[in-house]
């Protein structure tokens, strides 16, 4: 695996400088997103006075701290891809389709990672804090490595 497409929480830590020591074995080449992770994690911090699972770590900074996150998030660096929903949505579909029919359930953040992952021939890494067990199963069959960092 020589790139891989991160949840929200892994994408927060790597704009907040906290990036896993553990994702750099694994994507040598660069990490993606999805657009759907990337919405996720813009509307946790919509509102700056809630302070949710997501948005806390960012929340807890100082002021020029959060300034510089939200501009980094409105404007990725460029070494963080994301594919647009043009390119998946048709891979999408098929996936969603295919693991319902297989008893799955899988969100439409679900299979765009998964489209994601195929699209790039990558791996999928999520938080350790939340692992969804339909994703992980749907990875399984369809031979993409999935890592929870």
């Amino acid at each position: 695996m020589t790139s891989v497409v991160i949840d929200d929480h892994l994408l927060r830590d790597i704009l907040t400088g906290e990036r896993p020591p553990d994702l750099d074995g694994v994507a040598p080449n660069g990490v993606a997103t999805t657009g759907l992770w990337l919405f996720r994690l813009c509307s946790s911090l919509a509102n700056p006075t809630v302070a949710g699972k997501l948005s806390a770590p960012v929340s807890a900074l100082p002021a020029e701290d959060i300034a510089r996150f939200r501009s980094q998030l409105t404007a990725l660096p460029d070494e963080i891809a994301v594919l647009s929903m043009r390119q998946l949505s048709w891979s999408m579909a098929e996936l969603q389709q295919r693991h319902r029919d297989a008893g799955r359930a899988m969100s439409a953040a679900m299979v765009e990672a998964l489209a994601a992952a195929h699209h790039l021939d990558a791996g999928i890494a999520v938080s350790k804090h939340d692992v969804g067990p339909s994703l992980r199963a749907a990875a399984d069959v369809e031979g993409i490595a999935f890592l929870a960092l």
